[in-house]
């Protein structure tokens, strides 16, 4: 009877865990912990930075796709609300004179579809880092002019389609407001779509 008592007691010391190895335990994840949580939280910005593009380019080709089938301008309207935050839709020219904010709040020009929110406070969204000299995706210098104003469409910040399925020369960036920025750029003649990525410390842009 003694020595199993000593057999089972010995088991039980082989299979526990002392202070000091718990202390080192606990130390190893709480650093595991600190170090894993700023990359979660790059992820999610970099995520949600990548649903805002698609939400706009989503946006944009139907915009152009509507235009192209009613045979009537229509366009992609950015309003930047007074909290900081952005709102996009599509508008349908309804009096043959091009899709205006005038006709847009005399209901001359309707909204179709829904309508695409951004919030202020640092969120994800319609944006430009302004902490450092960002690569102009033309390939020449940095990005200039109103670094507020990430919707490079011209005056009023308005996308337009034509029948031809022609468009506005245009860009839209967003950023992370921390190293990542994405940018839609509309090219005129076709309104083919094209989405490009940069991060802090990149010389120059890339696809996708």
């Amino acid at each position: 009877m003694r020595t199993s008592l000593n057999v089972r007691e010995t088991g039980r010391a082989q299979l526990g865990v002392s202070t000091p190895e718990l202390l080192t335990i606990t130390a190893v994840s709480g650093l595991l912990l600190l170090v894993g949580l700023p990359l979660v939280e790059d992820a999610r910005r970099a995520a949600a930075m990548g649903r805002s593009a698609a939400q706009v380019q989503g946006l944009l080709t139907r915009c152009r796709a509507v235009a192209v089938v009613r045979c009537r301008p229509c366009a992609v309207v950015f309003d930047h609300e007074a909290d900081g935050g952005w709102r996009c839709y599509v508008a349908e020219d309804g009096d043959g004179d091009g899709v205006r904010r005038s006709d847009i709040s005399s209901g001359q020009d309707p909204v179709v579809g829904r309508v695409i929110t951004f919030m202020a406070a640092g969120g994800a969204g319609p944006g430009i880092l302004r902490d450092e000299p960002v690569p102009d995706p033309s390939g020449r210098g940095y990005l200039e002019g109103d670094l507020g104003d990430p919707i490079r469409a011209g005056r009023g910040n308005i996308i337009s389609f034509s029948s031809r399925g022609t468009a506005t020369p245009s860009s839209v960036y967003f950023t992370d407001h921390v190293g990542r920025m994405m940018v839609l750029r509309i090219y005129g003649g076709t309104g083919r779509i094209n989405r490009l990525s940069w991060r802090r410390g990149w010389a120059r842009w890339k696809q996708g």
